[in-house]
């Protein structure tokens, strides 16, 4: 029986821990996302994405999932995962003229563009993208 709640416990510690390294995505429509960063005083970095998209999928699995992106994006931004093909998703990607996946797209609190980087970013690229956003647009 102690073995099994050491078990238990183990397990719950691990998935407690992985799940806080991660990039942490806002969930809610864009305006909560835009309130939030003017909150904040926060850029806002946004995963547009399809279900069906490989390098999403593996973006999300590796470049998101690594804990020094998640603690960067976590310090600097207000992150937000648009489903480009589902709700609000579809005229977000219109409007912002997505039309690769995935593609990360940069805004400042106010909702204007700053930038996009198109396709799948490994860990090191992405930490430096991310850097760079925060260097040149935050003051």
């Amino acid at each position: 029986m102690k073995n099994l709640k050491f078990c238990f416990l183990i397990v719950f510690l691990y998935v407690s821990f992985e799940n806080l390294a991660q990039v942490r995505f806002m969930s809610g429509s864009w305006q909560e996302v835009l309130n939030e960063a003017q909150r904040q005083n926060k850029i806002i970095m946004v995963d547009f994405y399809t279900t069906w998209c490989g390098p999403c999928k593996l973006m999300t699995k590796t470049t998101f999932a690594n804990p020094r992106v998640g603690d960067f994006a976590e310090t600097h931004f207000v992150a937000f995962k648009v489903d480009c093909e589902k709700g609000e998703g579809i005229q977000l990607a219109q409007k912002y003229e997505v039309f690769s996946y995935p593609t990360i797209a940069f805004f400042d609190k106010n909702g204007n563009l700053l930038g996009k980087e198109i396709g799948y970013k490994n860990v090191e690229d992405f930490l430096e993208i991310m850097e760079n956003y925060r260097k040149k647009f935050t003051k």
